[in-house]
């Protein structure tokens, strides 16, 4: 391959990246171009490198955050949890090179891993009492030595929810805050944003929230029965304000509506510091999903709005502080989804979503599907895109690139997804259990030949 210092630099742009902290000296840059040419090859053709396949045990708690997945395990009453690593070649940690974790902990349900800060915290949902209703407790621990986190204002970080039975809780950490999310059995959804560093903390009862940055939250919010976009600025807690609203559709007031999370870097601030490149920041985009219920009883509509995270800004112009649907629809795509499908899943300005076969299929070898869109920084004619977009804005700057494959037999052994997480380097498959165990499958991308790629999702058959 030939080599300048100026064709890195036109491959960064062209794949959406930027260059990392590792040294130069320790990673030339040859060496960087060759890396980012296999995953400039691998994702968007939907080619893994390497396949590694865990069993988990189904009665732990599991999920994927910070790059490692993680499981809660309880034995005898004790808990411990277990970290292991995620793949990444960018960051030097190869499939042979990921490290495993393991900690004993006190009671906990949730996690959320930050690596960029060192920190991890887990949540335990306290037994119901009478008087004061039921509690939870957060633990700031540093991910390393799992000691109290040196930048915490307290180990520890105790509050009150009220009386209603808990249905499900979720956490997400943006530099100094962080939000926990809680929806509860009677429908109710609520998010605490919180401080870590010092604890000062506010109530918000919107429908779902998401960091834009440590700064800056994006809302789903219902005024006076209309749906909407808000831009929230929390630098003081205590004083939260509604920069701006964006307008949703009217069609769109008795709909669900929710984020799908984008799991990729916030800032320019590449973790870990090994990282040879990592994905632009500035390139993520926004998903949400919207769930309208059919007039007639039959299954809802679903759409996916999707818009670069970067539209959405402050002003200080008064009169720009509503958005209109009608303007603002000119930056969006709107892509059909059917209830089938299984996803989305976001990362970056990267969307992955899985088809299983049907469950009365009269063909047996029907297999799963993963489907990908990528959202390239500078599209060419070889861009694919199905019928499924009912809605492209004539000011988007989003040209969306679509591969859909069938997963090999191997890859996923005979079963069904279940669920799926995505990270800049992996896509990590959790599929139905088999007896008494939950397999995985982490399919790894960018993995050089010299590393040693496995060879079976040549088995399979891709189309665009």
């Amino acid at each position: 391959m030939e080599y300048s210092p100026l064709h890195y630099v036109y491959e960064l742009a062209i794949a959406g990246m930027k260059d990392g902290p590792a040294s130069h000296a320790y990673r030339p840059a040859v060496g960087r171009l060759q890396l980012l040419a296999t995953y400039r090859n691998d994702w968007p053709s939907l080619v893994w490198g390497h396949e590694h396949k865990m069993l988990l045990s189904p009665q732990t708690r599991f999920g994927v955050s910070g790059g490692f997945i993680h499981q809660i395990h309880v034995h005898g009453g004790q808990y411990s949890l277990d970290l292991a690593e995620l793949p990444s070649c960018r960051t030097s940690r190869s499939p042979a090179l990921t490290r495993h974790l393991k900690f004993r902990t006190p009671e906990i349900e949730n996690i959320a891993l930050d690596r960029s800060q060192s920190l991890i915290v887990t949540s335990h949902v306290l037994r119901h009492d009478l008087q004061n209703g039921i509690g939870v407790v957060l633990y700031f621990r540093d991910v390393w030595t799992f000691e109290k986190h040196a930048k915490a204002y307290g180990g520890t970080y105790d509050f009150n929810v009220g009386p209603v039975p808990i249905s499900s809780i979720s956490l997400a950490i943006a530099g100094h805050n962080m939000f926990i999310s809680f929806e509860f059995s009677s429908g109710k959804i609520m998010h605490l944003v919180l401080n870590w560093r010092t604890f000062q903390a506010v109530w918000l009862e919107d429908n779902d929230i998401q960091f834009l940055s440590e700064n800056r939250l994006l809302v789903v919010r219902r005024s006076r029965g209309h749906p909407y976009l808000s831009l929230y600025n929390i630098s003081n807690i205590s004083a939260v304000v509604v920069e701006r609203d964006y307008e949703l559709p009217e069609a769109w007031a008795r709909s669900t509506i929710g984020f799908s999370p984008n799991t990729s870097p916030l800032t320019d601030q590449p973790s870990p510091s090994e990282a040879m490149f990592y994905p632009d920041p500035s390139r993520r985009v926004i998903l949400v999903v919207v769930k309208t219920p059919s007039p007639n009883g039959g299954p809802s509509a679903r759409n996916w709005l999707i818009v670069n995270e970067s539209f959405f800004r402050p002003t200080s112009r008064k009169d720009r502080l509503r958005v209109s649907w009608q303007e603002w629809r000119q930056a969006c795509l709107i892509r059909d989804a059917h209830s089938a499908i299984l996803g989305p899943y976001v990362n970056g300005s990267r969307v992955v979503f899985a088809e299983n076969a049907p469950r009365h299929s009269s063909r047996s070898s029907v297999l799963p599907r993963l489907n990908l869109i990528e959202f390239a920084p500078f599209p060419d004619s070889g861009c694919v895109q199905t019928r499924a977009w009912s809605m492209i804005g004539p000011r988007c700057v989003l040209v969306p690139n679509e591969r859909s494959r069938e997963l090999p037999p191997k890859t996923v052994d005979g079963r069904q997804i279940e669920d799926i997480r995505l990270t800049e380097d992996n896509i990590v498959l959790f599929l139905n259990n088999h007896d008494d165990s939950k397999p995985v499958n982490i399919l790894t991308f960018g993995v050089p030949h010299s590393t040693g790629r496995s060879h079976s999702h040549h088995d399979s058959r891709t189309h665009h």
